[in-house]
Parts: structure tokens; C-alpha cells; sequence
């Protein structure tokens, strides 16, 4: 029979080998960002591009219909610092990411961006963006359940429109996405509780 002292020891090397074999196995397991969940719509609360440059959630957020239908869910990133509130105004990085729960055609999406747009932009404004405006909304597709689409402006070249990862088209200009992004952030938005909630007032769910 091993003296008890041996035994402790043979048992303390023991755990201390499956402590040593948890730690590396949690070591190597991938780290998952947080993320924010709007209805069925996940966001990331860090996103990082090909170049290494990170963008972080402010506020993610829910649009209804007639307050019972769950249209969509929607995430608003920008740069690290940067505060959301004065987002809109700046010549910064931002990313509007939009996930569908319902079918909708493109028309009607069109449809809806020009009414918030001439509720909120002077007349000679709007003339004069309405050749990029109509631009944009060409490349609309009808989207399903599921689908995302993605405006994001880049300081200096423009405001790209994907979905579901695929580049539909890209529009020039610094004034263009400070009006389009209007219509989620600006005064006399789409929605004031779905602005609130991108900005960063509380994520509606």
C-alpha cells in the first residue's frame, strides 16, 4: 500500500495535468464576439474588414409596422471614438446594416425612402441629389425574409449598397449619404424610436 503522502501527490499531478489540458483547450477555441439581437437580426458588436480596420456597434434597433409587424432589424456601426450622436454630420466611416423579416419589392422600398427624403430635404437639395437618388434606388432588389442589405459610406468613396454581401452599386459624395442616412438618423426620420435605438438610446427589441 503507497504512504498517503505519495498518493496525494500522484493525485495532485494528476488534476494539475487536466487543469494544464482544460486551459489549452480553452486557449485554442475561437472567440466569438458579443452580439446584439434585434428580433431574428444578429449584430456583431465589433466588426473588423479585410485591411484591419474596426468598426463597433452603436445601437441596433427594431422597425414595425403598424406596431404589430416586425419589418426589420437594423445595426448602425462606426468608428471606435467616434460618438453616434454626431455621426451623421461627420466625414466618418458608417455602416447601416438592415435584415429583413418580411417580403418586400424593391419599389416599394424606393417608395418609402422618397417620402422620408422630401419630408426632409429642401427642394433644391433634393433636385440636386435626384439623379444619385434615383441611381440607388435602380439597384434596389425585392428582398425575402432573411436578407440584408448593407449601406455603408467610405470617406472618399462614396456609399456602397450590398446585399446579402453582393456590391449592387456605389455612389459618389459626401452630401449623398449625409441625406440617405438621413432617413434612419437624421430630423424627421423613418422611425424617431428606430433612430434612438441606432444611436444608441437603448437597442429596441
Amino acid at each position: 500500500m503507497r504512504p498517503p503522502r505519495l498518493r496525494a501527490l500522484r493525485v495532485h499531478i494528476a488534476v494539475t495535468r487536466v487543469t494544464l489540458l482544460l486551459i489549452a483547450l480553452m486557449l485554442a477555441m475561437p472567440v466569438h464576439a458579443s452580439v446584439v439581437t434585434v428580433g431574428d437580426a444578429r449584430f456583431p458588436a465589433v466588426l473588423q474588414d479585410d485591411s484591419g480596420r474596426t468598426l463597433e456597434l452603436k445601437g441596433a434597433g427594431l422597425a414595425r409596422y403598424a406596431l404589430f409587424i416586425r419589418v426589420y432589424g437594423a445595426g448602425l456601426y462606426g468608428p471606435q471614438g467616434v460618438p453616434a450622436q454626431g455621426l451623421l454630420e461627420q466625414d466618418e466611416r458608417k455602416r447601416l446594416e438592415i435584415e429583413y423579416f418580411v417580403d418586400i419589392e424593391a419599389s416599394d422600398l424606393a417608395r418609402a425612402a422618397d417620402t422620408i427624403l422630401e419630408r426632409q430635404l429642401e427642394p433644391a437639395l433634393l433636385q440636386a441629389l435626384a439623379p444619385r437618388i434615383d441611381r440607388l434606388h435602380d439597384a434596389y432588389r425585392p428582398v425575402r425574409p432573411g436578407d440584408r442589405y448593407v449601406m455603408e459610406y467610405l470617406p472618399g468613396h462614396g456609399t456602397e449598397l450590398r446585399l446579402n454581401g453582393e456590391t449592387l452599386v456605389t455612389i459618389e459624395g459626401r452630401d449623398f449619404a449625409r441625406a440617405y442616412f438621413g432617413i434612419w438618423l437624421g430630423d424627421r426620420p423613418l422611425s424617431s424610436s428606430l433612430r434612438d435605438a441606432l444611436l444608441g438610446s437603448g437597442h429596441g427589441r
